[in-house]
């Protein structure tokens, strides 16, 4: 059979660890790259074997052997490409998030429903075996009703470059760069419940100021930033559950905490390995789960998921309305923080 033949939109940073993982899959191609920085594109190419390169994704929707993208851009710049690429009759790949707000995924959905393509959101962290092992542990019944849940990460100087910290190109910061992990897994282990409120507290403290580039952290232009470094949010769910998300890019600490959920029969404090906390005989009783390693790398399962969805119609591991339903809380975060107060998660129907 013909492999799926994909243009890679994007040829940044992420494109890289795309690139290598399409060369372990054989059942898709890459078959032309894109970059507005023409000399980006054609490097990348040239790196790669890819026979063709263009600096516009509009040249390559228009042709014929082109099956799907994958679209490694900025954050601005999934959604116009991706409305584009599925009106043309392209399956899609986008990489996370979805889109930088709600009202572009919206639209994404919404021309991949008329258009009957396609569109899978790459949050990775879905398929991990961390998160795997987490989600079979609270379908156990082990934990019983959940009922509280605390999800964190922590970079204590880990601000990525400019097309992460200039608005117009990533739309946000740390919330869309690491947020939008710590929600679809939220999310996920507690079974998509409908999400009610959020009141949230957001933003950028240390990106904006030169003195935090310090050794052994990351090197970004604190000139360039325009976005959030912190995070946290309260969200209460349909189901009676209530959860906190803590996220930073930098912070004078090593660590906001460490992620757990709560029910009425046990506790699961995440790690690797995770611990169980629950009651045995009257006493108060704490066991290690085993600890598991990841297989193949994250972005070879991304692609295989992907082929396997368009060429099979097999379901994929994050459907578009989950990774709508992800944008929308991320969309509360922000609408709150702006506002000093509690709002509604609203989700949008398509």
């Amino acid at each position: 059979m013909t492999p799926l033949r994909v243009a890679l939109i994007g040829a940044g940073g992420i494109a890289g660890a795309h690139f290598q993982a399409y060369q372990k899959v054989p059942e898709a191609e890459v078959v032309a790259v894109v970059d507005i920085v023409p000399e980006r594109a054609k490097s990348a190419a040239q790196r790669f074997g890819v026979p063709r390169w263009f600096t516009d994704h509009r040249q390559v929707l228009r042709l014929p052997d082109v099956d799907a993208v994958d679209i490694c851009t900025p954050h601005g710049a999934h959604a116009p490409i991706a409305i584009d690429a599925l009106r043309a009759g392209k399956h899609v790949l986008v990489e996370k998030p979805m889109a930088s707000d709600l009202k572009q995924a919206v639209a994404m959905v919404r021309a991949a429903k008329e258009n009957g393509r396609v569109l899978f959101c790459g949050i990775k962290s879905r398929w991990s075996a961390g998160t795997q092992q987490l989600k079979r542990f609270v379908e156990s019944g082990a934990l019983g009703d959940l009922y509280f849940a605390e999800i964190v990460a922590t970079r204590r100087r880990g601000i990525p470059g400019a097309s992460f910290t200039r608005r117009s190109m990533a739309g946000g910061g740390v919330v869309l760069d690491l947020g939008v992990y710590l929600v679809d897994t939220l999310l996920h282990l507690l079974g998509f419940p409908q999400p009610l409120t959020c009141s949230a507290f957001v933003g950028g403290f240390l990106g904006k100021r030169p003195d935090a580039v310090v050794q052994g952290g990351w090197r970004w232009n604190p000139a360039d930033f325009e976005v959030e470094d912190f995070a946290v949010a309260f969200l209460r769910f349909a189901n009676g559950v209530a959860a906190v998300i803590k996220v930073c890019w930098a912070a004078h600490t090593d660590s906001l905490g460490t992620s757990f959920l709560l029910g009425t029969k046990g506790g699961l404090k995440f790690g690797n390995p995770p611990e169980w906390f629950f009651d045995l005989h009257g006493y108060m009783a704490q066991a290690s789960l085993p600890s598991v390693t990841d297989g193949e790398d994250g972005f070879v399962q991304e692609i295989r998921f992907f082929v396997d969805a368009v060429r099979n119609g097999a379901p994929l591991p994050v459907r578009p309305e989950e990774a709508l339903t992800v944008q929308a809380v991320l969309d509360a975060i922000y609408r709150s923080a702006e506002k000093g107060q509690e709002v509604a998660v609203t989700i949008p129907k398509v």
